[in-house]
């Protein structure tokens, strides 16, 4: 992490804060932001609409990101030259294939969608 950001001799304010970036501990990090990033979404859910499409839901939306990790991995895993393990793969396809609700969210609201 941070290759290409400064050289050795000559430390400069983006290697700095990268280094500080890099020592900051995983769990610290969401603690802090994912709280903020949930709630917004679910204090704006509406329970009856919510409650209505949960079968919709569990048809096609879940299982479409869960086949969206796996063919992230298997590309990663078959297509990629690193040589992965597959639980790495799945990992790096299970990264991949999640969206952001936040973004996903504000992007539908901006657009007009209907809820």
């Amino acid at each position: 992490m941070g290759i290409g950001v400064s050289r050795r001799d000559s430390p400069n304010q983006l290697a700095q804060s990268v280094g500080q970036w890099v020592q900051i501990d995983a769990h610290v990090l969401l603690l802090v932001f994912l709280p903020g990033l949930l709630f917004k979404d679910a204090f704006e859910v509406n329970f009856h609409l919510f409650r209505a499409s949960f079968g919709q839901l569990l048809i096609m939306a879940f299982p479409m990101v869960l086949a969206g990790t796996v063919l992230t991995a298997l590309i990663g895993y078959y297509v990629f030259p690193y040589k992965w393990s597959f639980p790495l793969s799945m990992t790096f396809g299970s990264i991949l294939a999640a969206t952001d609700p936040v973004a996903v969210s504000a992007l539908l609201n901006e657009v007009g969608a209907p809820p």
